[in-house]
């Protein structure tokens, strides 16, 4: 009986280790609605939440390290900030399709943050 409580117990705690991802959608209802300045001001909020999320994973693989040691229940494996980055660069392809229909200055913006970065001359290999 005290075994079965306490395995019942370490996978509630094991439960604690993360957060759940919150990814936005890439299609929006109001989409047909923006304007080229709110398309601008998403992207920008979109840009700030990336590096937000990438402060987010670097903090949290620290932390990972830490707590294996210590206490491999609190792990965090869920990875949230990545399904929520991928989320957000989904959302910003549609971003893009929108500013690209209507014509907006900030097509080339959202286009060069969604290029992949150039490769190095030694990755060449």
């Amino acid at each position: 009986m005290r075994l079965k409580l306490w395995a019942l117990g370490a996978l509630v705690l094991a439960g604690c280790g993360g957060r759940e991802a919150h990814p936005v959608a890439t299609t929006q209802s109001v989409d047909p609605l923006l304007t080229c300045a709110h398309i601008a001001a998403e992207f920008g909020n979109n840009q700030k939440r990336v590096a937000e999320l990438a402060g987010e994973r670097s903090e949290r693989n620290r932390d990972n390290v830490g707590l294996l040691l210590f206490s491999p229940l609190f792990l965090d494996l869920s990875q949230s900030e990545r399904k929520e980055a991928e989320a957000i660069a989904a959302r910003n392809q549609r971003l893009l399709e929108l500013a690209t229909a209507k014509s907006c200055d900030v097509r080339q913006e959202i286009a060069a943050a969604l290029a992949p970065p150039p490769a190095t001359a030694g990755a060449a290999k």
